[in-house]
């Protein structure tokens, strides 16, 4: 894991201008800039005076936050290191904010998952429900065969199709299937092409 001992450093030159700068020594990279030696930038303008410095972190956060403030005009970067130093010190505990809200998410998308599959069996035993009770729905045919084997009975010359289909209020089909329903269990006998007489 990488160390957490690197600092970001802003220093007033005699000349007034800033440096701004990263090390993990700050004592020793002060005297450094102070013999000519630091940088390039401040070998000529010794001595120099240690302006703000930025809490503990990464090398890496450490570039990434030198940039920032290298990028700023000299009246802002004072301010940006003072308030950058809050806000480095303040990623974790967002981090650790970020990663308890997900935890939370997690736990409920679960719940969700969980309530979901209730309901599609809940509905999947609804639907069984249903196609237990529409089993009845052969009474209607039954029904349906007692109607029109009513209509016979109530004929002594025998009936035929369209007249069935005119007191039944049945289609052509529907009269043909009870018809030959009729005719197989042994109810009614045919008389001649579509004509229809109790057995």
């Amino acid at each position: 894991m990488e160390s957490r001992e690197w600092i970001v450093y802003l220093i007033r030159c005699s000349d007034e201008s800033l440096y701004c700068g990263i090390t993990n020594n700050l004592k020793k990279r002060l005297t450094e800039h102070d013999s000519g030696k630091g940088a390039k930038y401040t070998k000529s303008r010794g001595p120099v005076e240690l302006v703000a410095a930025s809490s503990k972190m990464s090398k890496s956060d450490a570039l990434k936050f030198e940039y920032r403030i290298k990028q700023l005009p000299s009246g802002k970067k004072i301010i940006e290191l003072i308030e950058g130093k809050e806000e480095t010190m303040n990623i974790k505990k967002e981090l650790d904010k970020v990663s308890k809200e997900m935890q939370t998410l997690t736990r409920m998308l679960a719940r969700l998952i969980v309530d979901t599959d209730r309901l599609e069996k809940a509905k999947s035993d609804a639907v069984k429900s249903k196609a237990v009770k529409k089993a009845p729905a052969k009474r209607s045919v039954a029904t349906a065969a007692d109607t029109v084997l009513g209509v016979i009975k109530r004929s002594k010359k025998g009936v035929d199709t369209a007249t069935l289909m005119q007191k039944t209020g049945y289609d052509k089909k529907k009269v043909y299937n009870i018809v030959f329903k009729l005719r197989k269990q042994g109810k009614i006998k045919s008389e001649g092409k579509g004509l229809y007489l109790l057995a």
